[in-house]
């Protein structure tokens, strides 16, 4: 299991474990957690915010018990689609969660361990892969660099959390419809310029 920061530095690799039932994402965590593994209590610090995916709801109280945050995805649990507050919070988590699956994609790429490895290379494959993460630690650089731009970006976020769904809001109120539109009588399309594709896509 690979820790990294929300910049993609790597904090620690621990493992390998055996891939079964009782070592899944969630209870190799727990374990981690409990039995505070290099030390990590200490440098995640008390109200520490941990950012996972799905794979790892089972750890959510352990983690909460020890005076994290969590910040995970939300559930459907059956229903079509998300309140608006649940996709915005999604979304937030998903704007820091992509590092950690650039670093594992890193980690993918890298010469060794894009191949298949042998069974007999087990005993030493934890050794290889803390070399091949310092070595991605020392010499590619970081996911993100800290930035003004990216500090507008997220004020610019921060208050449109708890934002309605206006869109979803007309749509539900049946106030368009597509039926016998003529496509020669709608307004052309804006153009927009390069900050404003960035923003709407990026922002």
């Amino acid at each position: 299991m690979v820790i990294v920061s929300t910049t993609g530095y790597i904090l620690t690799v621990l493992g390998p474990y055996l891939s079964d039932f009782h070592n899944n994402d969630a209870s190799i965590l727990k374990t981690i957690m409990l039995t505070n593994v290099d030390d990590i209590l200490r440098w995640v610090g008390e109200n520490g915010i941990v950012v996972v995916d799905r794979g790892f709801r089972d750890s959510v109280g352990v983690l909460e018990a020890l005076g994290l945050n969590v910040a995970m995805p939300s559930f459907l649990n059956g229903r079509r689609q998300f309140d608006t507050l649940e996709a915005n919070e999604t979304r937030f988590i998903t704007k820091i969660r992509w590092v950690v699956e650039s670093v594992n994609d890193r980690l993918k790429h890298s010469k060794y361990f894009n191949q298949t490895i042998q069974n007999s290379t087990i005993p030493t494959l934890q050794e290889y892969l803390h070399i091949v993460c310092a070595l991605i630690n020392r010499f590619r650089p970081p996911m993100i660099i800290p930035s003004l731009a990216n500090d507008e970006v997220a004020h610019l976020m921060k208050p449109l959390l708890n934002d309605e769904n206006f869109l979803k809001q007309r749509l539900d109120e049946n106030r368009y419809s597509w039926t016998g539109v003529d496509a020669s009588k709608m307004m052309s399309f804006p153009k927009l310029t390069i900050e404003q594709i960035r923003s709407i896509t990026l922002g």
